[in-house]
């Protein structure tokens, strides 16, 4: 690439899809794909596929971007410039996403964990715009968080604050990180399909009807869409098992209330997509739990950013002009 423009390219790379997208400074997506994520592939040739869409949707091998930013599934190695153990991209680990970066752009280009980009896009353009300290919550495929303290992204020494998902909420419970009762195990879509399908066994045996017990004998597995879609309708069983949730939910945000004091706090993915069946219960335990001054301060909000996962790594190209 050689001439230069003013827009910026971003990279969201995630365990189900990689998402391309060119946009603008202040957080707007221009144009936008997406690759899934197959997992037999090699990080390699997966962006290399990624680059010749890029390629074509800045008009041509000759347009340079004037930055690119990458969002990156944690934990990584800021030092190295490589992927960690990401949990569910084996094929990824030790990936060395900054050599890629420089070798594939002649522009400024880097990466941040996904979680910290989206607390920097939600305070640059999002819910938390306006804050002073914020937290976001991914819920997603994973259960982390990215920390907006005193005005400014707070990573840690080694760009792993925030890896909250490892924290034991209870002694029992979804495993997350290979711990049971992990805020990972209870909070992301993986740990709610296990709750799910724990509930539906108990629907099975006491002969209770339930959307979810019919999911897993047709499909073998409930996902966290088939949950809150079931949990939205009325179902019981699954009701039982989103405000579950949502309680463990409320736990967890006491804490970061306590500890940081934060004007706001971002549910990612998950509570995007149904913030009725989180936030109330959430709110409830947050007030009952936390330091109450605190407690009344925070607001517990779903994301506002139309492109989530684009606008996230556009936040982290934008950082490289500022």
């Amino acid at each position: 690439m050689s001439a230069a423009s003013n827009n910026l390219v971003g990279l969201d790379i995630g365990g189900t899809k990689v998402a391309l997208c060119i946009g603008a400074s202040d957080g707007r997506v221009l144009a936008r794909e997406s690759i899934a994520t197959d997992h037999a592939r090699s990080p390699e040739d997966l962006l290399a596929e990624c680059r010749a869409r890029l390629d074509a949707m800045l008009s041509g091998p000759g347009v340079a971007p004037a930055a690119v930013g990458a969002s990156c599934p944690g934990p990584l190695d800021y030092a190295a410039g490589k992927f960690l153990d990401t949990p569910n991209m084996p094929r990824w680990h030790g990936f060395a996403i900054r050599e890629w970066l420089r070798a594939n752009f002649a522009c400024p280009g880097a990466f941040m964990n996904d979680a910290n980009a989206t607390a920097l896009a939600e305070w640059k353009w999002g819910a938390a715009r306006g804050a002073s300290t914020a937290v976001y919550l991914t819920m997603s495929t994973g259960m982390g968080a990215g920390l907006i303290i005193d005005g400014r992204l707070f990573e840690g020494p080694l760009g792993l604050a925030g890896e909250i998902g490892r924290i034991r909420l209870r002694d029992d419970g979804p495993v997350g990180f290979a711990k049971r009762g992990s805020a990972e195990g209870f909070l992301s879509g993986p740990g709610m399909s296990q709750l799910a399908q724990q509930e539906a066994l108990i629907c099975t045996q006491r002969g209770e009807q339930s959307r979810l017990r019919d999911v897993l004998a047709a499909r073998g597995a409930i996902n966290a869409e088939d949950l809150c879609a079931a949990s939205a309708a009325g179902d019981a069983a699954a009701r039982r098992v989103t405000d579950r949730v949502a309680l463990e939910l409320g736990r967890l945000c006491a804490i970061l209330s306590d500890v940081l004091n934060p004007d706001v706090i971002v549910l990612g993915t998950i509570g995007t997509a149904h913030p009725d069946l989180f936030i109330p219960g959430a709110s409830r335990v947050l007030l009952e739990e936390g330091v109450a001054a605190s407690a009344r301060h925070v607001r517990v909000v779903p994301s506002a950013l139309p492109h989530r996962g684009e606008q996230s790594a556009l936040a982290v190209a934008a950082r490289l002009l500022e």
